[in-house]
């Protein structure tokens, strides 16, 4: 089958770990002809800069190419639209199924241009990566109601031809209902996870004792794992504190302090480096091998994609509590805590530091259940259009 994924809005950088780089992987590794059509934007030094276009082929074997935006009188209008020029790509390829990522782009009329006179058969499915936290949409501002009443039209349009709309997280679901009245039957949970290649089951305990024996964790004491790009609302600050205050419990700390934090997160790190292990930044592929050295993987504030590959390392996990996050756990693998404070993080860590019901967890933690955040089987789950063939026509509301 030929599978075409179109990335319209956000930068793309190959061979990243996130899902518009991960399905097409899969579905390539699956047996299919995969190409990504995206944009010529990429992440650069913390900074989004243009790159040539180009159309060239991946390692994994995946096509990508790399269009320029269309232009419109006002950059307010090019970035509204985000349209990518992909008609003409798309009657040469002649895909099979269309995976579109994202709802606020009008290149989803090109897409539904060539279902509607190339291919009539063709599947199309979209996906929302926006939700109330990560996005200014469901703001009362006059413009942006502006916008959404746009973006709710473009849905409204385009929906008939769509066979399933998906969103990574049961609340990115909600969002895409209220925000852009995507109809409830139509939408379903696609969540997001690991690279299966890069989480070395197979040596996990060799990789946990390595990294344990380089920090200087004994198996006696609890680490608490956790890192990303930390900011206030991350709530890293309140753990460090709560764990100074527990007896062998230690947390290491992996990734990039942002300016909000930096102050008060290297008072804490300097006032007890006995219990507190910051590393810095690590390359995306070693998250997975310092999940394997956690006993406990801890994330008190706003999620990131680190959540669901920290249950993919398959290791006993506490979040933050947020409304539609549940899927993060998946039968007992995961505890949650509502009001993050010192007092209320103590309390909860030191319930699970080597107690019945933190290895009724990791029973849990480590059994079959967490494949489910393997993007080997996300990627079978995105294709299940496919195999129900659920589109029966153009006149499907």
């Amino acid at each position: 089958m030929k599978i075409v994924h179109i990335v319209p809005c956000a930068p793309y950088n190959d061979n990243w770990g996130y899902q518009d780089n991960l399905l097409p992987k899969y579905h390539k590794k699956i047996g299919h002809e995969v190409t990504t059509i995206t944009t010529n934007t990429i992440h650069k030094d913390g900074k989004i800069v243009e790159i040539n276009p180009n159309d060239y082929f991946l390692e994994d074997g995946v096509r990508v190419i790399r269009l320029k935006k269309k232009k419109y009188y006002s950059n307010f209008l090019t970035n509204i639209n985000s349209k990518l020029p992909v008609y003409s790509y798309l009657k040469q390829i002649k895909p099979d199924f269309i995976f579109f990522h994202g709802l606020i782009s009008t290149t989803i009329f090109d897409v539904i241009k060539y279902k509607k006179y190339i291919n009539h058969n063709c599947i199309i499915v979209q996906d929302n990566h926006l939700d109330y936290n990560n996005s200014v949409l469901m703001m009362k501002n006059f413009k942006v109601k502006l916008v959404r009443i746009y973006y709710i039209f473009i849905n409204y349009l385009s929906k008939k031809y769509i066979s399933r709309f998906y969103g990574v997280t049961p609340w990115r679901v909600k969002f895409a209902i209220e925000c852009f009245k995507i109809p409830k039957k139509k939408i379903d949970t696609l969540i997001m996870g690991a690279d299966d290649e890069k989480i070395d089951f197979n040596n996990k305990e060799s990789i946990r004792n390595n990294i344990r024996e380089k920090y200087n964790i004994t198996n006696e004491e609890f680490l608490i794992v956790t890192g990303g790009k930390i900011d206030k609302k991350k709530n890293i600050d309140v753990l460090m504190r709560a764990v100074e205050k527990i007896k062998k419990v230690k947390l290491l700390i992996f990734g990039e302090i942002l300016e909000d934090t930096l102050k008060d997160f290297n008072k804490l790190l300097k006032g007890n480096k006995e219990k507190l292990i910051f590393i810095g930044w690590i390359d995306s592929s070693s998250t997975y091998d310092y999940f394997f050295a956690s006993d406990l993987v801890v994330f008190p504030g706003q999620h990131s994609v680190l959540w669901e590959q920290a249950c993919a390392s398959k290791v006993p996990c506490l979040f933050k509590k947020w409304e539609g996050m549940e899927h993060v756990n998946n039968g007992g693998n995961s505890a949650f805590i509502e009001n993050v404070t010192v007092d209320n993080l103590k309390k909860e860590i030191e319930q699970l530091v080597f107690t019945d019901k933190y290895y009724d967890m990791k029973k849990i933690a480590e059994s079959e259940k967490m494949d489910i955040y393997l993007y080997s089987n996300i990627a079978k789950k995105s294709l299940e259009s496919v195999e129900k063939n659920e589109f029966k026509g153009n006149n499907k509301k």
